[in-house]
């Protein structure tokens, strides 16, 4: 193996599904130094199997979209769910959706499992019936972090955290306390608290998992920061880049958090830097925005960022026609259209750029069969919901479509055997009243009729 070139050997590594591939691993060192440390392998390798960018109402919605990251303006992905959901995370391969409850679900392997949230302080309340509800309101729900960490190079943890501010003692303050959910489903409210001066979050702005902690964004500038794993929560005081746009974007890119402002004209892309000493927002790369159609918008965003990918969203101010989803690859430093947004969608459109993780995350003990439909009670429904959303994920995978092609085929040959089956036991049964029927005429009882 080692003496293949190493185009021959990618190509053989490019074909293998991320079961195999992890196998490979297991073979010799070059081989697991080329797949884990190589980041153009790895890049293109994720790319293969299902890259693509997740489209959705912030308010939850019955409809799902899901473009690749190439221009497939005239190949709309989406899928018709039977609950009214939401993509509240994603974080290394994981997606925290909330589908009538809490649920982190693997969209590559399939696993899956729905947190149990009636225990929690912060997300649950009980009516006058003793019936527990999800509490939290859709504006709130910036509140809930997610958390994923590598145990190693096969496996995975998350936690999932639920913030709660509150007045303090003194009315120019407000507390932060922090609720912690394992992979067990059960809550624990951490002892951590921290006071600090008082400012809300910003409400669209959603917390961002980056070095081992959560973050989020409040309207002062400031960053609270929270380490799931030491409980340590700290407020990072920083102030907003002067002349900031309402176009905006807080997101975490691989080696830092980012801030992105956006005008019509130009995109200023900030990294955070210093965040121990002296924390401060440095311009680190200015793009051209010539994509928008200024004669006939009616209102654009930032839609997602993670450091080689950027996306801006813009509706049309005619009716007929639908919206157009941009993205910017910065490595190659030029636009294209990833999808569109339809004419009925809201204003309050959340992307994510999905990447997808074969690790195997040690809480995720249930599997979806995305190839079998269910109907029924809402347990049912929530499966059946579930199971669209990993299967859309899939239409953009070419792993996924080879790995359904063979299904197909699988299933189609199964049939064919049946169906020879079925004709065979046709054949031998007209076979048998053929014989029937030659017996009893050579018995003559046929004949006698005639005579």
């Amino acid at each position: 193996m080692e003496s293949l070139p190493l185009p021959l050997l990618e190509k053989i590594l490019f074909k293998l599904d991320p079961k195999s591939l992890a196998m490979m691993q297991c073979t010799r060192r070059s081989i697991n130094s080329h797949i884990s440390d190589d980041p153009y392998f790895k890049s293109k390798y994720l790319s293969g199997v299902g890259s693509g960018l997740l489209q959705i109402s912030g308010f939850g919605s019955t409809t799902l979209f899901c473009n690749p990251f190439v221009n497939s303006r005239l190949f709309r992905n989406k899928a018709f769910l039977e609950i009214k959901s939401q993509i509240l995370s994603f974080c290394s391969g994981l997606l925290l959706l909330f589908i009538d409850g809490l649920c982190v679900a693997n969209p590559l392997t399939k696993r899956y499992r729905f947190l149990d949230h009636s225990k929690s302080m912060f997300l649950s309340r009980v009516d006058r019936r003793g019936n527990v509800s999800f509490y939290l309101r859709w504006h709130k729900m910036n509140r809930i972090g997610f958390a994923v960490d590598q145990i190693d190079r096969t496996t995975q943890a998350f936690k999932v955290v639920c913030m709660n501010d509150t007045d303090a003692s003194n009315p120019d303050e407000t507390m932060y306390q922090f609720e912690i959910s394992t992979g067990d489903s059960c809550w624990r409210l951490s002892e951590t608290t921290i006071t600090c001066t008082a400012s809300g979050l910003i409400k669209d702005k959603k917390p961002v998992y980056f070095d081992g902690s959560l973050h989020w964004l409040r309207k002062d500038g400031s960053i609270l920061a929270f380490n799931p794993e030491t409980e340590q929560a700290r407020l990072i005081p920083i102030k907003f880049p002067p002349q900031l746009s309402s176009a905006n974007l807080f997101a975490a890119a691989e080696k830092e958090l980012a801030l992105i402002s956006a005008t019509e004209e130009l995109i200023n892309v900030y990294a955070l830097e210093d965040t121990l000493t002296d924390p401060k927002w440095v311009l680190v790369k200015q793009i051209p925005n010539g994509v928008l159609d200024k004669e006939t918008m009616r209102c654009w965003n930032v839609g997602a960022y993670d450091g080689e990918f950027l996306v801006l969203w813009e509706m049309n101010n005619k009716e007929w026609y639908d919206g157009v989803v941009h993205g910017y690859d910065l490595r190659a430093n030029n636009w294209g259209v990833i999808g569109s947004v339809p004419v009925w969608c809201d204003r309050n459109q959340v992307f994510y750029h999905f990447k997808p993780s074969f690790s195997s995350a040690i809480e995720l003990n249930e599997k979806v069969d995305v190839e079998t439909m269910v109907h029924g009670d809402d347990e049912n429904k929530r499966i059946s919901t579930l199971s669209k959303i990993m299967r859309l994920i899939d239409e953009i995978s070419p792993y996924a479509k080879s790995r359904r092609e063979a299904f197909l085929q699988k299933n189609k040959v199964l049939r064919h055997g049946e169906n020879q089956q079925k004709k065979k036991k046709s054949s031998s049964q007209a076979e048998s009243v053929l014989e029937s029927f030659v017996f009893y005429a050579v018995d003559g009882s046929i004949f006698s009729d005639h005579r």
